[in-house]
């Protein structure tokens, strides 16, 4: 039997990851380029190749210079200084597109497959820590959770930091607790790798500092570290080598300039400046503008919060808690209740608790791996809480669950635990894990539109959330093919995105609002603009004002087609 099972796991392994890789790679194919991508991609070439980290400051540089590399290889140009303008990232994305459009989609097609790789990274680690912790059945749940989550089909396979955030947090996470196991040096060096890779992705990577914190101190405290020298030089090392690392990959472009010598644009470092005018911050001049910008666009009353059917700019804490309820499949949302409830069953079991009890005074080293595992469950949940409790009270960024996307991992992970447990949990977690699997695979390969049967199903939760959570630009292709398949040759189009639509082929006519001209009988919408978001159009002759315009007078109507699910095609003659 075991060596039945030995000869079947690398089968199931290799085939889950082929299938994770094939529909990575169909939306690679399927999906345009999206609206944060086209920024991405360009300040993450001009970096790599200028030097210049000013192009767009809104994430550290290191996911978009890797994904710049492929891009460089198939023949990316940059722009000339000319064109490079450090307070317009779109601007310059879109000079960035113009110079390039010849090869403009395999550029983006290569840099996605960067992205495509981190993703199938995340899927193997998902397993191995799913396999050691739970058995070889748990792990083939992990896997499967990850393989055919909606948001990391979705965003694995754009050019973006989303994945990649979600990578290197959870490879913080695991090596972390390799290193209370094993207490090893190569261990310790892996931790400070990880995290320093995590500040250079994302600014949220501060977070993992308090919760590394806190679960060093406990194993140090209950004896739980294997070498807590160890664990406590990690924790010490943690911060001064991210400063370290944030140096080397800004190229130590740091001025230290005091507080008050800076212009900030948000409430928070005006604040700091104002408090502290002295003050040099150890950060590059790139980072600390990015920070700010964050922090200024997560203001209460700065950007706009859509949430059934209402837009604010007042941020509800309501948003949170609905979108993952109908954003998350809810294979996923089973999986994770029923691992509560075994976990539950199991724990007031009195014959566990006798078991617990003889372990424990008959070997030590049993104790300790108990304590472990309840600091790494610990750990696996703190992610998701700390990621919730801050994008509901304290980050006013409401428009999308991907800034949610590293609360996955640690959830596939403990959502699997059930296949562990005795058979009735085990059956009833693995038809969880069945019913997830199923919900992503039939929405591909328009994965960044999906939502659960709870919504309506993919493409009908848009009057609910909107914004990332459906419409990121993504629909072009699909509306080409849509409109051959209509017969359509030329549309009015109000489309939400950062590319321009004639790269796709598509011969359209921008609507900016009113009665549609002459030019044809169609329109097609993006998702955002059809529910009243308001947002700067690119057109042939550059981008419009802020516009939101009114399509309620289509609401009621039934589309001609729903091109990827984020668009709306309608004849309006």
């Amino acid at each position: 039997m075991t060596s039945r099972r030995g000869r079947t796991e690398p089968i199931a392994v290799a085939a889950l990851l082929l299938a994770h890789a094939v529909l990575l790679g169909w939306g690679v194919a399927r999906n345009s380029v999206t609206y944060d991508e086209n920024t991405h991609l360009t300040s993450g070439v001009v970096a790599l190749t200028r030097g210049n980290h000013w192009i767009s400051v809104v994430n550290p540089p290191l996911a978009k210079e890797a994904c710049a590399v492929a891009a460089v290889l198939a023949g990316a140009r940059t722009p000339p200084d000319s064109l490079l303008d450090p307070f317009d990232a779109i601007e310059v994305a879109l000079r960035f597109e113009r110079l390039n459009a010849r090869r403009y989609v395999a550029i983006f097609t290569a840099a996605r497959l960067v992205t495509v790789l981190m993703s199938l990274a995340l899927a193997v680690l998902i397993w191995r820590f799913a396999r050691r912790r739970d058995g070889s059945a748990a792990g083939l749940a992990a896997l499967a959770l990850a393989a055919f989550s909606p948001e990391l089909l979705a965003h694995g396979a754009l050019a973006t930091v989303d994945l990649a955030t979600a990578l290197t947090w959870f490879a913080t996470l695991a090596a972390f607790f390799r290193l209370l196991r094993t207490g090893r040096v190569a261990d310790l060096g892996w931790v400070l790798v990880a995290a320093s890779a995590a500040f250079l992705v994302r600014f949220t990577a501060w977070a993992l500092v308090p919760v590394l914190l806190a679960l060093g101190a406990w194993a140090i405290a209950t004896r739980a570290a294997a070498r807590p020298r160890a664990v406590a030089l990690a924790l010490a090392l943690l911060v001064p080598v991210a400063l370290a690392a944030l140096q080397l990959g800004y190229r130590g472009q740091t001025s230290w300039r005091p507080l008050r010598a800076w212009t900030f644009e948000s409430s928070r470092f005006q604040a700091l400046a104002h408090t502290a005018p002295g003050m040099r911050l150890p950060l590059p001049d790139a980072y600390v503008a990015g920070l700010d910008h964050q922090a200024f666009e997560s203001q209460a009353g700065i950007t706009p919060t859509f949430l059934l059917g209402e837009i604010t700019r007042r941020p509800s804490w309501r948003y949170t808690p609905i979108a993952l309820a109908v954003k998350w499949p809810i294979g996923l949302w089973a999986a994770l209740g029923v691992a509560g409830l075994a976990a539950l069953a199991v724990r007031s079991s009195p014959a566990r608790a006798g078991r617990a009890k003889r372990a424990h005074d008959s070997d030590a080293e049993h104790a300790r791996a108990r304590r472990l595992r309840r600091i790494e469950t610990a750990g696996l949940l703190s992610i998701p809480v700390v990621l919730v409790a801050g994008s509901t009270l304290l980050v006013h960024l409401q428009v999308g669950v991907r800034y949610l996307l590293p609360a996955l991992p640690p959830l596939f992970v403990l959502g699997a635990g059930t296949l562990a447990r005795p058979r009735a949990w085990k059956l009833a977690g693995a038809a969880c894990v069945v019913v997830a699997c199923v919900e992503g695979a039939a929405c591909a390969p328009w994965h960044l539109s999906f939502f659960n049967l709870l919504a309506g199903g993919p493409g009908n939760g848009d009057r609910i959330v909107n914004d990332t959570n459906v419409d990121a630009g993504q629909g072009l292709i699909a509306l080409r093919d849509a409109m051959r398949r209509l017969g359509i040759r030329r549309i009015h189009l109000a489309y939400h995105g950062t590319t321009d639509p004639a790269l796709y082929g598509i011969d359209y006519v921008p609507y900016l609002g009113g009665t549609p001209g002459p030019e044809s009988d169609w329109i097609a919408v993006s998702s955002y603009y059809f529910v009243g978001l308001e947002q700067r159009m690119v057109t042939p002759r550059g981008r419009t004002p802020f516009l939101r315009l009114d399509f309620r007078p289509l609401w009621n109507r039934d589309p001609a087609a729903r091109p990827a699910r984020c668009m709306y095609l309608f004849r309006i003659r």
